[in-house]
């Protein structure tokens, strides 16, 4: 039996330490969630045709993993899982001068609600990550998509509830309970770089 143990040991020692996600998109093209910087119009890269159909306006919020699955058991782990903003693929109507506050006080609440989302997988891959390493248990990708889906579905009830952040009562009292969370789940937050 303690064979076994040295083989399982000199295995995990020697594997080539590859990156979780390789990707080819530009750095700048993301904008990473940050405790004390605001999103502004400036942020959303998609340029809408001035006589388009299109009205609103979108943005694209997600996790990215950063580095590989050793460093969730270190001091690196919060660094591991990235919130970010995909600029190049959301956009901002600003045709009406009026409307772009409410449209940015909405995507603001939105990225606010994924970083919850991303705190809360930080912390959970934080607690699986020898289950993972050990024995490929839980899937990552599984984690992943469940903390993805539970953002998504959070993000539809806050739509739902304030209308796009339009209803002022029911807006500041999603801001309110955001906050809290966010306090809650501190330990797992990335510091502003």
């Amino acid at each position: 039996m303690p064979r076994l143990y040295y083989c399982l040991l000199l295995f995990l020692l020697t594997t080539v330490v590859a990156p979780a996600q390789s990707t080819t998109d530009s750095p700048s093209d993301y904008l990473y969630w940050s405790a004390t910087r605001r999103l502004t119009p400036a942020d959303f890269h998609l340029r809408l045709k001035q006589d388009g159909r299109v009205q609103g306006s979108s943005g694209i919020y997600g996790f990215g993993l950063k580095g590989n699955v050793y460093d969730l058991l270190g001091k690196r782990a919060n660094q591991a899982v990235q919130n970010r903003m995909l600029r190049s693929g959301s956009w901002l109507d600003t045709t009406d001068r009026a409307d772009v506050r409410l449209q940015l006080q909405y995507h603001q609440t939105s990225f606010d609600i994924s970083e919850i989302y991303a705190r809360r997988l930080r912390q959970k891959l934080r607690s699986v990550a020898k289950n993972v390493l050990l024995w490929g248990k839980p899937s990552l990708e599984d984690v992943i998509n469940e903390h993805l889906q539970a953002s998504q579905q959070r993000q539809v009830a806050y739509i739902e509830e304030t209308a796009y952040g339009s209803v002022p009562e029911k807006q500041a009292a999603w801001e309110q309970q955001i906050q809290q969370e966010l306090r809650e789940l501190a330990a797992y937050a990335v510091a502003d770089e």
